[in-house]
Parts: structure tokens; sequence; C-alpha cells
């Protein structure tokens, strides 16, 4: 074992004969160290910052220099320091006032041999409160780490008894509502709720599940504006596992809110201009050829049942709707006396009929919709073995949409 790395014990003795019996001492019980004798202040302040001992032991009585006044200054240099005093003689209340000053111990020189036993106690007692001050820091150090994440998280953490009082809110609320912690813990939760259906479906699902997760409600903010907040809880329990309430983090969603208002606001409006279009549409062919007018509504009334009974979305089966009402869109490019023709149709004639399906697509293809209509009128003809026109699709290359009006159709 290299020198550095030895126990370092630094002896404040006037006597070297005194020092060397305590190395002797340490050494028969198989103490490795290495050692430093001083016996003046300025000796002792020199040893402290060169030496850097781990341990001193000190004569309680010196011609120019006391063991009281080295205490003291080792403990200025460092509180955590074991210092051991070794005396001659010392009375009980000499070594309670040392004791009480911060001696680890003392030992009467005549009892030399129980130095060994003092220092390795001494050396343990350091061990035990460098560990329980480190242990101190780290806790100091997340405890640190926890409150700034706690003060700094946008969402709202929050937790509260069974009886729906907040204990706990993270600063965040004065974000989200307006109020600080103080001014809602204690206060009960259905207090911010603005609708109570809402909050009594909040807790009769905890109560359910133990947990929720993503559950939305309105809030009322303390200037009165609405808040739309989206939740997840669940139920916290002491070590024996009795519940004691529910925590939870509760986002603010409003913005979200806000834009799905006005997306769906605009899918209305887009939605009663597709309809005006669609309504201009069916005025024109209706006006061109009432038979195709009337065909195309029947066809579209019938595809609406259809994909009613099938269970599909309202959203989807309105789009159905509107496609068959117009899925013969494409006629209106092909000449009336061909399809008023009441005799059979000619090969080419028929191939130009074939190609009111393209005709409607291409009618339709910059007609801004929340329903892909001129793809559906492209595939109105199509069949699932792929022997439909204009193009070979099969199966579940052909839409859903198209499937049900080549039926109708």
């Amino acid at each position: 074992m290299k020198a550095d790395h030895l126990l370092r014990i630094l002896f404040v003795e006037d006597l070297p004969s005194d020092a060397e019996l305590a190395e002797r001492e340490l050494r028969k019980e198989g103490l490795l160290f290495t050692a430093m004798r001083v016996e003046t202040e300025n000796g002792f302040l020199k040893a402290l910052k060169d030496f850097h001992p781990d341990l001193i032991i000190s004569d309680y009585a010196m011609p120019e220099f006391d063991g009281m006044q080295a205490l003291k200054l080792s403990l200025e240099y460092d509180a955590n320091l074991p210092f051991i005093l070794l005396t001659g003689s010392m009375n009980e209340e000499t070594a309670v006032a040392c004791m009480k000053a911060g001696a680890i111990d003392y030992i009467i020189k005549e009892h030399i041999k129980r130095l060994p036993t003092a220092v390795a106690s001494a050396l343990e007692q350091r061990r035990v409160r460098l560990a329980k001050k480190e242990t101190e820091r780290a806790l100091q150090e997340n405890e640190k780490q926890y409150r700034e994440l706690f003060e700094s998280i946008i969402d709202v953490f929050y937790r509260t008894d069974n009886e729906g009082a907040i204990l706990i809110v993270s600063p965040s609320i004065e974000k989200l509502l307006g109020y600080t912690p103080d001014e809602v813990i204690g206060r009960k939760t259905s207090e911010l709720y603005i609708y109570p259906e809402a909050r009594h479906h909040f807790v009769s699902t905890v109560r359910e599940k133990g947990v929720v997760k993503g559950v939305e409600a309105v809030l009322r903010a303390k200037d009165g504006a609405e808040v739309w907040v989206s939740t997840h809880a669940h139920f916290y329990q002491d070590k024996q596992g009795k519940v004691l309430g529910v925590q939870g983090v509760t986002r603010d969603i409003t913005n979200r809110k806000q834009a799905e208002e006005k997306l769906r606001q605009t899918m209305e409006r887009l939605r009663e201009a597709v309809s005006t279009t669609i309504q201009v549409i069916v005025s024109t062919v209706e006006a061109r050829d009432p038979y195709t007018a009337n065909h195309q509504l029947r066809s579209a009334d019938l595809a609406r049942a259809i994909a009613t009974e099938m269970a599909l979305s309202l959203d989807r089966i309105e789009g159905i709707r509107i496609a068959g009402s117009i899925h013969d869109l494409g006629k209106l490019s092909i000449p009336a006396e061909i399809l008023s023709k009441p005799t059979r149709l000619t090969e080419n004639e028929f191939a130009l009929i074939k190609e009111h399906s393209r005709k409607g697509c291409d009618i339709l293809k910059n007609v801004e919709s929340p329903w892909p209509l001129a793809e559906i009128v492209y595939q109105h003809h199509k069949r699932m073995d792929g022997s439909g026109y204009p193009r070979n699709l099969k199966g579940d290359e052909i839409l859903m949409e198209a499937l049900i009006l080549a039926v109708c159709d």
C-alpha cells in the first residue's frame, strides 16, 4: 500500500517519546498509518494545510500550545476531523469540558492501551458522520430538484383526500386558473367544475377503475373564464394499502378545443358549400335530362339506406348520399341523342357512355370536399372481380362507398 493511501495521524505532542509510545500501541494492533508530530500552533496550522490528517491525537497541556487550542483550530478547519486528547492526568470536570468542546475521546497516558480502541471508534464515528452528511446532501439535492421540477411543470399536479378536498397543488395552477396554491388548498375540486355531471363522471370512473386517463372537463378560472382540461388520475394509498385519496395531473387543452371548434365550423361551412355546389350541379343535370337526375336521387337514397344498415359513420353516409346524387354527372359531356336513343347503342356509342365516370371525376377533382367525391364517381362502375370500367380495379382496391353506389346504380 502506498503511503499516500495510508491513514494520516497528526500528533500534537511536545515529547517525542510520548508520540512514539502512542504510535507503537497503534501499530501493535495492526493499524497501518503514517504519522507527523508538531508542538506549536504554527506547526499545527501548517500540518493541517499540508499533511491533511485523518485523525488528530493531542496532548492536553504543553508549554507553548495546548490541546484545547488545537481542538478549536481543528474544528474550524474540519468539524468532522476526529480529535482525541491524550494526557498525563485529567479530572472529570476537565474531561467533560473537552468532550463538550468537540473532542471525540480522551485517554489517560497510563491507560495508553485503550488508544487503539478509541482510534477505531473515532474513525468509525467519522465514517458514519460523513456518510450521514453525504446522505443529507443527496437528499437535499433531490429535494431541490424535485421542488424545481414541481414548480416548473406546465401541467398541474394535485392531490386530494377522499372527500375531494385539495391537499397539494403545483404552482402551475396559477397559470391554469389564476389561483395561487394557497387559494385552492382546502377547497373541494367540485367547486372548480362548471358542469357537475363531468365531475360525477370523473369520480365514478376513478371509483370503478381506480384510474382515469384523458378525462376532459371544463373548469371555471378565477376571472370567470372557461378552461378546458384533460386529467390523468389514480388513487394513492398508504403502506397498508388504505386508499387516502386521488392524485393526478391536469393539462390545459383549451387551445386544442378551440382549434377543434374552428375546424368543426370550417368543415360545416365546407359541407354547406359542397351541398350548394352539388345542388347547382343536380339542377343542371335535371334541366338537361330529367331521367338522369331522378335516377341519381333514387340511387342516392338507396345508397344512404344501405350505408346506414351497414352501420357506417354518419360522415361516410353523408358522403355516399352526396356522391350518389351526382354520380352520373359525367353524362353532361355525352350527346343528348345518344343518352335518349330508343334503340340499341353501337359499340362506339357505348364506349362514349362508359367515359361518363372519367368525365364526372374530371369535373369534381378540383372541388374542395370532406369526402372523396371525385374518386367515388370515378369508381361507381367497378366490380369486385375487376370486370368494371374504366379501370380494372377489384376487391379492396375499390372504395366501399363506390361499391355501395355500384349496387344501387
